[in-house]
């Protein structure tokens, strides 16, 4: 059991804890869907790009799914051997970057891409969009012939020779099984066609933020069924459903602010966890010194911005000022989209190993704030 007013007490707020333990086991989980296949998992380092944390992936045998030059360093850092290049902006001088630094494949966004990649030789997976619903909120939704990303699954057969797999990702936090069942079929049904022996599936699965969750068993038996005669390598890619319940977010309370509403005033805003504000985000709320009264209150940041909320209308117990509260399921898309905001130095990071405790980033200081500054 984590002791979280320890870690504030001893490392200050706002601050992610991450549980090596938890990772480990959320490894463990997304393996057994893929069992008895040649498949393969890589981590979408967009979630989370903490090479503390990758280090623990290399070492289950997790590869990397990686967007940039930075995420690519981080992944080397920790030793992942597998390396997935995605991205729909790709140019010539990133291309010999990376293809310096020994990927393995690369996730093709477009037609237009294509020729960048003639005589290299790597792997080449063709990002084919199958317009599929994916059910989730629209800005991480991406499967639909409306998004950017990927080329119509029916216009393939032009470029076909010139690739050597097919990659499809329909969006994030997904929590039917459906919607991943109906790509997949319509991907595995190109593939068989052209021949193609890998097909990347993407990723997209959902976590238990507010009760509803993918149901990881029944997505097993659909892929079990739907793959069953097919010889070629699965890949996956993961992000928030390894790292996401492995994360809090522990924040300091400031205040408790009685108005027209109650307010319960953080040291921690959208700077430091922006999902609440930008996709409405659930993220449950740990008291850990309470008053024993409930009411309903904003959990709110000290950011000079009325949007700066992290959770509205919720019921708890009101925290004592002074202590912490926790916010879960915070290990995805919380550290990697924080901000230096109203110039504030981004928070620590602990990895909590069993007894063992750990600090895997230090929090920034004021002065490193502007030191790439010129005055």
């Amino acid at each position: 059991m984590i002791d979280f007013q320890k870690l504030a007490n001893d490392y200050g707020t706002p601050l992610y804890v991450y549980d090596a333990v938890e990772i480990r086991e959320r490894i463990r989980r997304a393996r057994e869907v893929f069992k008895g296949f040649n498949a393969g998992i890589v981590f979408a380092l967009k979630a989370n790009g903490n090479p503390a944390l990758l280090k623990i992936m290399a070492q289950e045998g997790v590869g990397a799914d990686v967007v940039s030059k930075g995420e690519l360093l981080a992944a080397k850092m920790a030793g992942m051997k597998t390396i997935v290049w995605n991205g729909n902006g790709k140019c010539s001088s990133e291309r010999e970057h990376f293809t310096n630094k020994g990927i393995n494949y690369v996730s093709i966004d477009s037609f237009e891409e294509l020729p960048l990649w003639d005589g290299v030789e790597i792997i080449k997976l063709l990002r084919v969009n199958p317009d599929v619903d994916a059910r989730t909120h629209p800005h991480i939704s991406t499967g639909l012939k409306s998004h950017k990303f990927g080329v119509p699954i029916e216009k393939i057969d032009r470029v076909a020779d010139r690739i050597d797999g097919l990659h499809v990702h329909i969006g994030s936090q997904i929590t039917e099984v459906a919607p991943f069942l109906d790509a997949y079929s319509k991907v595995l049904d190109c593939a068989k066609k052209y021949g193609f022996k890998y097909i990347n599936l993407g990723g997209g699965w959902g976590i238990d933020y507010s009760g509803d969750s993918l149901d990881i068993e029944a997505l097993k038996s659909g892929i079990t069924a739907l793959f069953s005669d097919y010889d070629g390598k699965l890949i996956s890619e993961l992000g928030r459903f390894i790292v996401g319940p492995a994360g809090y977010l522990v924040a300091g309370v400031v205040s408790v602010k009685h108005s027209d509403k109650v307010f319960v005033v953080t040291d921690a805003g959208m700077n430091t966890l922006i999902r609440p504000v930008l996709y409405d985000a659930h993220h449950r709320i740990r008291v850990l010194n309470g008053t024993g009264k409930t009411v309903t209150a904003d959990v709110v940041g000290p950011l000079c911005e009325s949007g700066d909320i992290l959770a509205r209308d919720r019921r708890l117990e009101i925290p004592i000022p002074g202590s912490a509260i926790v916010f879960e399921n915070a290990g995805a898309y919380g550290f990697s989209m924080a901000s230096n905001y109203n110039g504030m130095p981004l928070p620590a990071e602990i990895l909590v190993d069993g007894k063992e405790v750990k600090l895997i980033r230090k929090r920034q200081s004021i002065e490193e704030l502007f030191v790439n500054v010129k005055i």
